[in-house]
């Protein structure tokens, strides 16, 4: 098994107890449950409006005792930051073959007898209104579920919503999707566009 931020024996329970102190601090929570026998899932998380998301990322992560990958640009794969993406579970990923990237990412699901991929279906941090499909496109490839995940600032909360089987309807299932969504606030509630 190669370790990583969240897995590691001795690291990853010291790092729950620091992310639960800190959500007491900051008086953050995280609500709802993984789902149970489910080890395959793409996780979906928005709004996504801040730098600060991925700070709340590993607090929640750790907390649920969730062993995550993502995908990052494989530019950013360079010395010891490198080194520590890949530790924290990131995959990199060269943006100009994104066609392959999705049998790419659907390979590993069939590979693994766990693997959960986060992705932001917004892209960016900045007001979007264009989700990227891709999330979407790699759990029908995968055949996998989509589990929807949110922030909430305004009643400071990361939650849980539950899983979304893909229909063969991609722009339903996306505007479904953004109706949630838009009841939600992330930390930086200008960055959201439905």
């Amino acid at each position: 098994m190669k370790y990583t931020l969240f897995t590691t024996p001795v690291i990853s329970p010291i790092l729950r107890v620091i992310s639960k102190i800190t959500l007491k601090i900051i008086r953050w929570r995280v609500v709802g449950k993984l789902p149970e026998g489910q080890g395959k899932y793409v996780l979906i998380v928005a709004p996504h409006t801040s730098n600060w998301d991925f700070f709340l990322f590993v607090l929640a992560v750790s907390v649920l005792r969730l062993k995550p990958s993502v995908l990052i640009k494989s530019t950013l794969f360079i010395g010891p930051l490198g080194w520590f993406l890949r530790y924290s579970g990131a995959i990199p990923v060269n943006r100009l073959q994104a066609s392959s990237l999705v049998d790419y990412i659907a390979g590993i699901y069939a590979e693994r007898e766990e693997f959960v991929l986060i992705i932001t279906p917004e892209g960016t941090r900045s007001a979007n209104p264009r989700w990227k499909q891709g999330f979407h496109h790699v759990a029908t490839a995968a055949k996998v579920p989509i589990l929807v995940v949110y922030v909430d600032s305004t009643i400071k909360t990361i939650g849980i919503e539950g899983l979304m089987e893909p229909s063969g309807d991609v722009d339903e299932d996306l505007r479904q999707l953004k109706k949630f969504y838009d009841t939600k606030s992330g930390l930086r509630p200008k960055n959201y566009s439905s």
